[in-house]
């Protein structure tokens, strides 16, 4: 079809689209591996937490039941945020180079590099929720990753905090300690890492120590028992930070309050067009059971 005045936009925004998703599809979506996607219903999202009744007591024949109660914990939650982007695209300049200006090779601008943005904003997003685990205080006034978890009906401290960098020996007491999580009553809750998740700086090691049939590193016949974890690799987690997750326990939470869509509209007294993208969402963690991590530096 040729361009024209009359259907500029109509050509223009259906190419302009299909551009971006045929390159956002060709990046490689991670943030999905590890965060829980839902639909918010509005644009906030309250997550309580529970006590809990603890273990049952033993009664005798003919007496009540034993009574207890539950008490109200912290409220986790997600909190809608708008993110957008545009950029302008001259009648001339688009009509006479329709595909290299959206392409990037026009100095106007670019729907790929609007969909890398978008994709790279996404996983940066998501990769602070652990990135800054170790020093943002959460919904229970401690850090994602703290041995100082404050429990509802228990006078314990929950613990999810390991030290140390990225070694067999480091990932073991981190298993381990994931197995001694508690819930708000302090009960154990047998929680079981499944997922080994990492930035590039640990992603050699992180496949070394899951994948070796005997012991990483050493001259022995032992058997590797560390097998079986699904290593992670994230992009945006920076520095040698290693983390464990148990994904059947609801922890890390991305929600979409607007999924992402893509529009253009004309620019006042001209014949060019505004490109633009616009979305809502937010990410964060409801629970810190389920997670062990790791700076992975010694303290």
């Amino acid at each position: 079809m040729k361009m024209t005045r009359d259907n500029f936009q109509s050509l223009l925004t259906p190419i302009h689209n299909k551009i971006i998703w045929d390159e956002y599809n060709s990046l490689e979506t991670q943030y999905t591996k590890v965060f829980r996607t839902e639909t918010m219903r509005k644009k906030e999202e309250t997550f309580p937490h529970l006590g809990g009744f603890g273990l049952w007591e033993q009664n005798t024949e003919g007496n009540t039941i034993n009574e207890d109660e539950m008490s109200e914990g912290p409220v986790a939650r997600l909190e809608a945020r708008r993110f957008d982007k545009g950029y302008s695209v001259t009648w001339e300049l688009t009509r006479d180079d329709l595909y290299g200006v959206l392409k990037g090779r026009g100095k106007d601008g670019s729907a790929q590099m609007l969909a890398r943005g978008f994709r790279a904003t996404l996983e940066t997003d998501t990769s602070n929720v652990l990135n800054n685990g170790f020093t943002v205080p959460g919904y229970d006034g401690v850090p994602l990753f703290s041995d100082s978890h404050p429990l509802t009906d228990s006078s314990l401290l929950g613990d999810n905090l390991i030290t140390g960098e990225l070694t067999p020996e480091n990932l073991k007491l981190a298993m381990t300690l994931m197995r001694q999580q508690r819930g708000e009553d302090g009960i154990l809750i047998q929680a079981r890492p499944k997922q080994l998740i990492v930035g590039p700086e640990n992603e050699m090691t992180a496949l070394e120590i899951t994948g070796s049939l005997n012991k990483a590193y050493e001259i022995s016949n032992t058997k590797n028992v560390i097998q079986g974890l699904e290593v992670v690799v994230m992009d945006y987690i920076t520095g040698p930070k290693w983390i464990l997750r148990d994904p059947n326990f609801d922890n890390l939470l991305f929600g979409w309050r607007d999924k992402v869509f893509y529009d253009s509209q004309q620019l006042p007294k001209t014949v060019d067009f505004f490109m633009f993208g616009f979305a809502r969402w937010d990410c964060t963690y409801v629970d810190w059971r389920g997670l062990i991590g790791s700076t992975g530096v010694a303290v």
